[in-house]
């Protein structure tokens, strides 16, 4: 199918290409050189009051936002069959997806915060990866081919956030408040539970429409969802597996 753009699109803030090039390159030289060259000789900065309202923002905007993108899904199904984009719908869609693209720009700052707390651990390949290809993609989605076949993934991706944002914002409460975080294992399986709904959507989705989305976004789309689910579950295998039958064994040696 051709893909669909929209002309109103091109006049939105940030629907410029040279725009979202700024931001990703302004984002990945301060993450891996300006950012550990300022902190390099400096204490990290601690921010624990800032992080808890933060995360608190985040919370509100993923679950105001899972709130839209369900009302269009139980008005438009979860499946939607034919070809009915008239011009209001094609006005919501790409309102949704460009506030969703908002909140995308926003997540890249959980790097930058990493980076000036000194928390290199924490910026990964996959953190850094997923963050950027979301921007990206949410992007390209909507300036050359809006539809709603993402309207799922976005709504999954933003309960996710909800979880994951309530978890960082205890976090930030400081070591006191560790003892109520003893579901994190499971927050990454909830992860992982999203990429393989969200694949199984797409692909039914695309098979049973007779408006499926652009052949490109398709692929790129579904290839990256394939590797977001194996390095998240490599992530996972490293850290809650292959840790415990090492701590197991180390353990069971010392009893020798």
């Amino acid at each position: 199918m051709k893909c669909l753009k929209l002309s109103f699109v091109d006049r939105w803030p940030l629907m410029e290409p040279n725009d979202m090039a700024f931001i990703i390159a302004i984002y990945l030289v301060f993450v891996f050189k300006i950012g550990p060259m300022l902190m390099e000789k400096r204490m990290p900065f601690q921010l624990k009051g800032f992080l808890v309202f933060y995360n608190g923002f985040k919370v509100v905007n993923s679950s105001i936002l899972s709130y839209k993108f369900l009302i269009y899904i139980m008005e438009k199904g979860l499946f939607p069959r034919r070809c009915d984009y008239d011009v209001n719908t094609l006005y919501v869609i790409a309102i949704l997806y460009w506030k969703y693209l908002i909140t995308k720009i926003i997540d890249l700052f959980d790097t930058i915060f990493f980076v000036i707390r000194k928390k290199r651990s924490q910026v990964t390949f996959l953190h850094v990866y997923h963050h950027v290809f979301m921007v990206i993609i949410t992007w390209c989605s909507l300036k050359y081919d809006p539809s709603d076949h993402w309207a799922f993934m976005a709504i999954m991706n933003c309960v996710v956030h909800v979880i994951m944002y309530i978890y960082y914002g205890i976090s930030a409460m400081g070591p006191n408040y560790t003892k109520y975080l003893w579901w994190k294992k499971y927050l990454t399986m909830l992860q992982l539970v999203q990429f393989v709904l969200v694949i199984g959507h797409v692909i039914i989705q695309t098979s049973t429409t007779e408006c499926p989305m652009g052949t490109g976004t398709y692929w790129i789309g579904l290839a990256n969802l394939g590797l977001f689910l194996c390095l998240f579950t490599d992530f996972y295998s490293k850290r809650y597996i292959y840790k415990n039958k090492n701590t197991t064994f180390v353990c069971s040696k010392s009893s020798d």
